[in-house]
């Protein structure tokens, strides 16, 4: 019994152990705000990853759902709801790329709505370029 309340705890406290690091890729990162809070960070550069494609996808997300017969208050509902159960739930396990990415587009498909500010004070987007590294002789 010791040993499963020992293996709760671990499971409990995965996501205060846990830290949401900023992803760089060769050209960058585009990382996801919502409410002040870094919910999702993907790395920019390579095959298909671009501003531009993520972009692409929210939208190809957009017309899928309106083909569906869904409404556009639904899809934000739903966009939100997801949004918040990232935001707020402890999480057993860590998000793989695939949700990362389904994030990432959630966040794009809710500025398209503009129900999110893209370049919110809390909430929006961080297009960051890749971090340039020290120079040997730089002392700060």
């Amino acid at each position: 019994m010791p040993q499963q309340i020992n293996q709760f705890n671990k499971l409990k406290s995965a996501k205060n152990n846990s830290m949401l690091g900023i992803a760089e890729g060769s050209q960058g990162s585009i990382n996801g705000y919502y409410r002040g809070k870094l919910i999702v960070s993907r790395p920019l550069g390579g095959k298909n990853r671009t501003v531009e494609n993520y972009k692409n996808e929210a939208n190809l997300m957009l017309i899928q759902a309106m083909r569906d017969g869904n409404q556009l208050a639904t899809v934000k509902r739903l966009s939100i709801e997801t949004l918040k159960h990232f935001r707020y739930q402890d999480l057993i396990k860590e998000p793989d790329k695939q949700d990362k990415d389904y994030l990432m587009i959630v966040i794009l498909l809710l500025i398209k709505l503009k129900v999110i500010e893209e370049d919110g004070v809390k909430e929006g987007l961080l297009v960051m370029g890749k971090k340039k590294p020290r120079r040997s002789n730089e002392t700060h």
